[in-house]
């Protein structure tokens, strides 16, 4: 039998559903950071990201019967943690799109600078850029995901995650340019 760490994804799942809590483990293992990096796009507090997912594991270990173990599991993971995350986000009232980066108390800071004035700057510039833009930025940029995780993790193709990175970083370059007065 192959080490735990060693099988697919798609492997652990078919063990997960035929009741091996070592392979949901796995998964869980696996799963959890890109898992919580994709709720904090959505809810933007870290109690709310660990419920949505929380409630994402349930709800997969609840769906696992239906799973086509042909196709990949990443995709169809995240969009139950997607779909978990916009239902909470509609039911605290919020819009039901990505919110925007805002520095909030419990948010690790957005950039790693001994200049907290730099790193504020930082802050506002990814404020002001559009919701997919800044998920694509955080995921990839901030928090060191590929663009093929992280188009798995948004619902978008990696090509599209780039398109929003490339948009995105010459903003943040015009952005950043104009506040330390290189720019008019």
């Amino acid at each position: 039998m192959k080490d735990e760490q060693n099988r697919t994804d798609e492997e652990l799942a078919r063990a997960a559903r035929r009741g091996d809590a070592d392979a949901y483990d796995v998964l869980v293992r696996r799963y959890l950071r890109p898992a919580m990096a994709l709720a904090w796009q959505y809810t933007r507090r870290l109690e709310d990201a660990e419920d949505v997912v929380q409630e994402g594991f349930h709800r997969v270990v609840r769906s696992l019967a239906e799973y086509d173990d042909r196709r990949s599991f990443s995709p169809w993971f995240y969009t139950i943690v997607r779909n978990v995350a916009r239902t909470a986000i509609s039911k605290d009232g919020r819009r039901a799109a990505l919110a925007p980066l805002t520095l909030l108390e419990d948010e690790p800071p957005a950039a790693t600078s001994a200049d907290p004035v730099a790193a504020s700057d930082v802050a506002h510039a990814i404020d002001n850029l559009a919701p997919m833009q800044q998920a694509c930025v955080r995921l990839c940029d901030m928090e060191g995901f590929t663009s093929g995780e992280a188009g798995t993790m948004l619902g978008i193709g990696e090509a599209t995650v780039r398109t929003h990175l490339h948009r995105a970083r010459k903003q943040l370059r015009v952005a950043m340019a104009t506040r330390q007065g290189m720019l008019p």
